[in-house]
């Protein structure tokens, strides 16, 4: 076995582990192809991955491969309608499990090879989790800020830069009291749209849920995904986990909002970590002299050095500034201690105010943003505004 094939199995085996449980279709693809990756013999169908994924990372081949059969799915192409009868997100029930999946999921890769073959080899996967926004709204509401310009990293189409327009019901307390959970909503939606379950301690939650004026929505991406047309919100939705219809409806929410909101979103083609000194300079509005909120949400883990560099970009840039400037992050702590969870990613923020730099460790948090573990740091966040002001 070569060495991309090698490397091509063991992250599709990866992304079986990290779906299982959680999304229980998409695992059984994932390992359903890293058998195929991980047999013996001939395989035309391996052949064809390998040489369309060839100088292509193997974690966006995985995401591509799935979300090009999902985009199939949801387009009802004739060669995807046996496919479909096991993706929920289109009414499909039939068991996944069953034996006759694999010979199914081969025949629809072959017969749309010559569709999917483009998808794989020049898409950029979209990672429009719209469970995400809360990453930055509730570090705000401890705040005492009025208004900030909002800044996204790796913003693919930009729907979390409207966060603030939907709702993130938090958790917390001991599920087995005798009064149950205890919550608090984030964010201004009608409806509870992003429930989130929490551990470890969590002794202050804000005391209100006021969000601050967005004066500016500013994202970069190195493909920015532009939603111009019915068939790209159709390509944005396939990004999705078929078996997860919920956070479809989650996302044509976020598209929803993400038409009516303004100021409207302000996107940039930037190729990071290279290009972000000068995305700083020329695009986060300078007017008015307001706070800038920057986040990025596990991201770098489809860049070069892992978003190593991002440190010092954003370092150098936030001290030339007379205004307030936070950075918040969903990412994976490279070269820091290990997450409670498999592919679990710190919550962090570090602020640059009056001359100094302070930093905090607030959370570790499911990627997705599906359940989150506190730390000491959220208290330390919480007590340092409360001193501040």
């Amino acid at each position: 076995m070569n060495d991309f094939r090698t490397k091509l199995a063991h992250r599709f085996r990866k992304q079986q582990e990290f779906a299982d449980g959680y999304s229980p279709l998409s695992a059984r693809l994932f390992g359903i192809v890293a058998d195929w990756l991980e047999a013996d013999g001939e395989d035309a169908l391996v052949d064809w991955l390998l040489d369309v994924g060839n100088g292509r990372a193997p974690l966006d081949i995985t995401l591509l491969l799935l979300a090009g059969l999902h985009r199939d799915v949801l387009n009802q192409v004739p060669q995807a309608a046996e496919l479909a009868q096991y993706y929920p997100s289109v009414g499909g029930q039939r068991d996944f499990n069953n034996a006759q999946l694999p010979h199914i999921l081969r025949q629809t890769i072959l017969a749309r090879r010559d569709a999917l073959a483009p998808f794989v080899q020049t898409a950029t996967v979209q990672t429009n989790e719209t469970a995400r926004g809360v990453c930055w709204l509730l570090p705000l509401l401890y705040t005492s800020w009025d208004a900030v310009h909002l800044v996204d990293l790796g913003a693919s189409a930009g729907l979390n830069l409207v966060a603030e327009a939907r709702n993130y019901r938090i958790f917390y307390g001991d599920p087995l009291a005798v009064n149950g959970n205890q919550f608090f909503d984030v964010g201004g939606g009608q409806s509870v749209q992003f429930p989130m379950q929490t551990q470890g301690p969590f002794r202050q939650p804000p005391t209100t849920n006021r969000q601050p004026q967005i004066l500016s929505r500013t994202g970069c991406d190195l493909a920015p995904f532009r939603l111009e047309t019915a068939a790209d919100e159709q390509t944005l939705a396939a990004y999705i986990w078929a078996d997860q219809p919920q956070r479809l409806e989650r996302l044509r929410e976020g598209l929803a909002a993400f038409h009516q909101t303004d100021p409207p979103v302000q996107l940039h083609p930037v190729r990071l970590p290279n290009e972000l000194p000068e995305f700083l300079a020329t695009a986060v509005p300078l007017h008015p002299n307001s706070p800038v909120v920057i986040y990025n949400t596990n991201m770098t883990v489809y860049l070069d050095d892992k978003g190593r560099s991002f440190q010092q970009h954003i370092a150098n840039w936030a001290t030339t500034q007379k205004r307030p400037v936070l950075w918040i992050q969903w990412e994976p702590l490279w070269d820091g201690p290990q997450p409670p969870e498999y592919a679990w990613v710190a919550w962090t923020a570090d602020l640059w105010q009056a001359g100094r730099h302070h930093r905090w460790h607030l959370a570790w948090n499911h990627p997705h943003g599906t359940a989150v573990h506190w730390l000491s740091g959220l208290h330390n966040w919480a007590a340092f505004w409360q001193e501040t002001t």
